[in-house]
């Protein structure tokens, strides 16, 4: 057979099967890539262009069963609480952002009871409540949604109550902007688009 005529059968051949393989390569990425997804998302935190949503790796999240767990233990596919037009129900985490050294502080937003009454124009104030994220983040108030750097001390936000299964309403006392940095911060995302830290509904 000539020289030619073997050149030309190889190359119609090796193309065919160069591309059968290439294709097997990308659809195996692609796998990876979506298994990846799925779980966690890594996000350097580092552009001050971009308004990042996150709480310190220590937030108490309010689980399905009632039980606490630190948001840094949640996993994608657990389910957890929130409140939908005030009923409590369960919705399941779908995403989880990871922030690495994140250089946006958090801001302290101090919560106590909205019913409660103060003794003494002279007693001290003492926080009953402690929500720490950053400014851009949602909270829900009785006014609706809204960030907390845009809160003042007339918001009142809700709080699950554990003891009851329902809501009461705290307001807010205290805000400290730029309260402190963190190494690591976390935030869900969820079906139902909110869930719950210190027992306060988040979005």
């Amino acid at each position: 057979m000539p020289q030619r005529t073997q050149l030309m059968i190889r190359k119609q051949f090796l193309i065919p099967f160069f591309s059968l393989l290439s294709f097997g390569v990308m659809a195996q990425m692609g796998s990876i890539n979506l298994k990846v997804e799925t779980k966690e998302t890594f996000k350097m935190a580092s552009a001050k262009k971009k308004h990042y949503t996150y709480f310190p790796q220590n937030a108490p999240v309010t689980m399905a069963d009632g039980a606490v767990k630190e948001i840094s233990e949640v996993r994608v596919g657990d389910y957890v609480h929130t409140f939908r037009k005030g009923k409590s129900i369960i919705t399941r985490v779908k995403q989880i952002d990871v922030y690495n050294f994140p250089n946006s502080a958090l801001t302290a937003v101090y919560l106590r009871p909205a019913n409660e009454t103060t003794a003494s124009s002279d007693a001290k104030f003492v926080p009953a409540l402690l929500l720490e994220a950053t400014p851009y983040h949602q909270v829900q108030t009785e006014k609706g949604k809204k960030r907390i750097k845009n809160l003042s001390k007339k918001d009142v936000l809700y709080h699950f109550e554990p003891a009851t299964g329902e809501l009461s309403t705290w307001k807010v006392g205290a805000i400290q902007e730029n309260a402190r940095l963190v190494n690591k911060a976390y935030n869900l995302k969820t079906d139902e688009g909110s869930y719950l830290v210190e027992n306060v509904m988040v979005n």
